[in-house]
């Protein structure tokens, strides 16, 4: 039986071996990250920005200063809204490849979004706290796991993303 997600305007169903990860407080609750059996991890995080590329640069960025190598790939995913921005990240990682999927989908603008606590990945993005600069709300997937695990449970995330972008149709 399927595990349901239903928090912070987004709802979907997901397999319920997948573990919620404890969230520490300073990051506050517009995001949560599912922990995957075979070690990969899925996490959404609500945000704003004024345009999808600077946040997914921001993104890639982060990932970057850790990982050497990092090969960047744009993809075009079945069924995602045309303003979606989705790419695929490749490195090693004590010698596996790992495959970092990034999606970012514009919400409507009647959506609630939060700012991102100062010491998360999101944290330079501009948010709603500075008026001048409120941007649109953001909707930030991430699915990482090592390359075979990735390629199994891939299905199950373009399923999430799915129903996610049903529910804004």
């Amino acid at each position: 039986m399927p595990a349901q997600f239903d928090a912070f305007g987004i709802r979907f169903l997901y397999p319920d071996n997948w573990k919620i990860a404890d969230r520490p407080d300073e990051e506050g609750d517009r995001g949560t990250t599912f922990d995957l059996p075979s070690g990969g991890f899925v996490s959404l995080e609500k945000t704003r920005a004024e345009e999808v590329e600077p946040l997914v640069e921001r993104i890639v960025d982060a990932i970057a200063a850790d990982y050497e190598d990092l090969e960047r790939e744009t993809i075009s995913l079945e069924g995602l809204p045309a303003d979606a921005h989705a790419i695929d990240l490749r490195f090693y990682y004590l010698d596996l490849l790992v495959i970092s999927r990034l999606v970012v989908l514009q919400l409507p603008r009647e959506t609630e979004v939060t700012p991102a606590p100062a010491d998360t990945l999101l944290a330079d993005v501009p948010t709603a706290v500075d008026p001048s600069r409120q941007g649109a709300p953001m909707l930030v997937l991430q699915m990482q796991a090592e390359s075979r695990d990735f390629d199994q449970n891939e299905p199950v995330f373009r399923a999430i993303l799915k129903q996610i972008t049903d529910s804004m149709a």
